[in-house]
């Protein structure tokens, strides 16, 4: 593999395309994917429509069923909990038995159903239990739900210490492919019956096994590229086609890291929640505490909002503010700023508005006659813009821009005002 990709190459990775007039999926060959196809979306938004061209165009055969997960970063890759022990990031057969019989040892005495311990036909079911209370295994978790998968790639935070993390990540694996032992022999699906917490229904879960000493990925690869394999369309693929074709197998779509919380949110009204997904007394407590911290941040950005607001009012008054009457002149112009970005787009009309009339009355107040040379005061209108765009939950990917025109764009009307007095 070549070395690993930097932040700016993923600008290598191609942009989901809807249209389909560009190529959609590239094979980077990287530390991070190897050769599963990938794509980019920047909004977490564009994930339905991206779902809905992949079930129509690419996994359109009649019974197709795919499954997903999600990863929290971009680097993270498909590898069981027991296979990060070793540097390759294989699950070796030695390591799995050695786990499986401490496992098996281990809860003698802390389970009701003793058939787990003698029964070598339930090893399945024993490593899945494992699974679910936190031991490391060769199984992988996978979802019927991309929803699901979505929320389990945005639902934690970053930690400050870790590297940058500038896209989360969902993969898309082709079950009924894996899950056909004549085509696939060496991948295992695998649906516990035994669910005794519910979580496995509630988030519509399995799991697949690889082969020791291999990785899903490699063996996957291997038999699609084997002369046996039977798909005519793979086979006259040509190199720069591969990757639009094996996409129809396994493929890793890259999310851009950004709206988190507007992404729970949407999830949430799709009843998709850790309250819903984790149907025990920890699922209970980790919702509890979700919606605690977001009620007490969204109180405390509001509490910050005001007295900033309150702050600049003082300002004002003591420097003598000049106080220009909101017009719609003002408020249609700061509306065409607003809705310049592509991202703006899906924001209501009402909250578009709304948000221009508080920018008007916020710049208004906080002018002084000689604002266009003070940069104080042009900081401060730009961290006010902020604070606004982001109590009002203007796309995040848009701000920027609206903070770095909105002082030329106050120019341009003050000009304009001028130019009206002398006719």
């Amino acid at each position: 593999m070549t070395a690993p990709l930097d932040y700016w190459d993923y600008e290598k990775i191609p942009i989901w395309n809807n249209e389909g007039k560009d190529k959609r999926f590239e094979i980077m060959a990287d530390v991070y994917s190897g050769r599963i196809p990938v794509t980019r979306i920047e909004n977490w938004r564009h994930f339905t429509p991206l779902l809905d061209v992949l079930e129509n165009e690419y996994y359109n055969r009649i019974g197709t069923k795919l499954i997903f997960r999600g990863h929290r970063r971009y680097d993270w890759s498909i590898t069981p909990t027991l296979g990060r022990l070793t540097p390759s990031e294989i699950v070796t057969q030695r390591s799995a038995d050695y786990q499986l019989a401490m496992f098996r040892q281990t809860i003698r005495g802390r389970t009701n159903d003793h058939s787990l311990l003698v029964d070598e036909e339930q090893e399945d079911e024993l490593w899945s239990i494992g699974q679910h209370h936190g031991l490391m295994t060769p199984l992988l978790d996978w979802t019927h739900s991309p929803y699901v998968a979505l929320f389990f790639a945005f639902s934690e935070e970053d930690n400050n210490y870790e590297k940058d993390n500038p896209y989360r990540v969902v993969y898309v694996l082709n079950k009924t492919f894996v899950a056909d032992e004549k085509l696939c022999p060496d991948i295992r699906v695998f649906e516990p019956k035994k669910d005794d917490y519910g979580r496995l229904v509630s988030q519509a879960g399995l799991f697949t096994f690889s082969p020791y000493d291999a990785t899903i990925e490699n063996k996957l690869l291997e038999i699609l590229g084997s002369e046996e394999f039977g798909d005519d369309e793979l086979r006259r693929a040509s190199e720069e086609d591969d990757a639009e074709v094996l996409a129809k197998y396994i493929c890793k779509i890259y999310i851009k890291n950004e709206d988190r919380q507007g992404c729970l949110n949407h999830l949430h009204r799709m009843n998709v929640h850790p309250a819903s997904l984790f149907p025990d007394l920890i699922g209970a407590s980790e919702y509890c505490n979700i919606v605690t911290t977001e009620q007490e941040r969204l109180l405390s950005e509001k509490t910050n909002y005001v007295a900033h607001i309150s702050e600049v009012s003082d300002h004002s008054e003591a420097n003598e503010i000049v106080e220009h009457d909101v017009d719609h002149h003002d408020i249609n112009t700061l509306i065409d700023l607003l809705r310049v970005p592509e991202e703006s787009h899906d924001v209501e009309s009402g909250r578009i508005q709304l948000i221009a009339e508080e920018l008007s009355k916020m710049i208004s107040k906080n002018k002084l006659v000689d604002w266009q040379t003070r940069e104080t005061i042009q900081a401060e209108i730009r961290n006010t813009t902020r604070v606004l765009l982001r109590n009002y939950d203007y796309p995040v990917a848009a701000r920027d821009y609206v903070i770095d025109n909105v002082l030329s764009v106050e120019t341009e009307m003050k000009d304009e005002q001028g130019e009206a007095t002398n006719e």
